[in-house]
Order: structure tokens, then sequence, then C-alpha cells
């Protein structure tokens, strides 16, 4: 639900007299987020397991929470109106609160799912290089999204991978 609250509550960079790249880029980073979402508590996890799961309850507190900043984020840069080291820095924190929320449920994966230490080092490789990217060019509002975009979209690959390799096995 709360992606799909994001979505509308996006709709005002939609607009259909004047074209940009701006909307498709905003569309595909909550697009990538959702992805990322799906393949972790969907398909990577062990549903069957019978446990109390206090883990996974919380951290989907913390997920929505993630979600609705990342939100506002993108509302603040849509305003003009704000200084962009704060949007920015909203961003980043809402994207590192969302991807360490998500991963904290790699316990309840199944039994022959395991992020190795190269895919973690892949995430934690994508995350430097999009926050650059957002933070190199502070004021740019495409370098904004597609730094966002190449964090969101990278961890989406890794977990996509991942998912990919145990219907392998």
């Amino acid at each position: 639900m709360t992606f799909g609250e994001a979505i509308v509550g996006l709709t005002h960079f939609f607009d259909v007299t004047n074209f940009s790249f701006i909307p498709i880029l905003v569309f595909f980073i909550v697009l990538a987020m959702f992805g990322s979402y799906v393949i972790q508590i969907h398909r990577l996890m062990e549903h069957m397991r019978v446990e109390r799961a206090l883990r996974l309850m919380f951290s989907h507190y913390f997920i929505i929470i993630s979600i609705n900043l990342g939100t506002v984020a993108f509302e603040l840069i849509h305003s003009g109106e704000v200084n962009h080291y704060f949007a920015s820095g909203l961003m980043i924190v809402s994207l590192i609160v969302f991807y360490v929320s998500i991963m904290a449920n790699r316990e309840y994966y199944k039994q022959n799912i395991k992020l190795n230490k190269n895919d973690i080092l892949k995430m934690i490789i994508v995350f430097v290089v999009g926050i650059a990217i957002i933070l190199i060019f502070i004021s740019n509002l495409y370098s904004f999204l597609i730094g966002s975009l190449v964090i969101t979209f990278g961890n989406f690959l890794v977990l996509l991978k991942k998912y990919k390799g145990c219907l392998s096995e």
C-alpha cells in the first residue's frame, strides 16, 4: 500500500503537456524499490517457517517510514524551494533505512539462499556510487534522480541475481 501511496503522492511530477525524463526517473526509482522489496520479502524468504518473526514485523515499520521519507524528499525537490543538501540527505537516509530494513530480514531466507560477501560488497559499492553522484552534483535534479536510481536499481539487480540463482539450484 505504501508504494501505491508513494506513486499517487508523486503524480505532480507527471505533466502531459510538458514531457521530461524526470517523472520517468522518479517512477523507476519507486519501481526498483518495490522490486527489491518483492524479491526480498516474497521470493527469497521461507514463508512456512514457524517462528515469531519479530524482526520481520518491526523492519516493516522502518520500511514504511523510509518510503514516506523518500516521497517527502521527492516532493521537496519538486517544490524547488528547498535546500538541496537537506533533500539529498533525506533521500540518502531514506534509502539507507529502506535497504538496511529489508536486509535485516536475511535470516528468514530459504535454506539454500545466502547473501555472500561479494553480494554485500556490490550493494555497498552501488550505494557509494549513487551517493557520490547525488552529492557531487548537489544542485542538479537529474543527478539527484540518477544517483537515487543507481542505488535502487543496483540493489534490485543484486537481489534479482540472488533470486535467479536460487531458482537454478
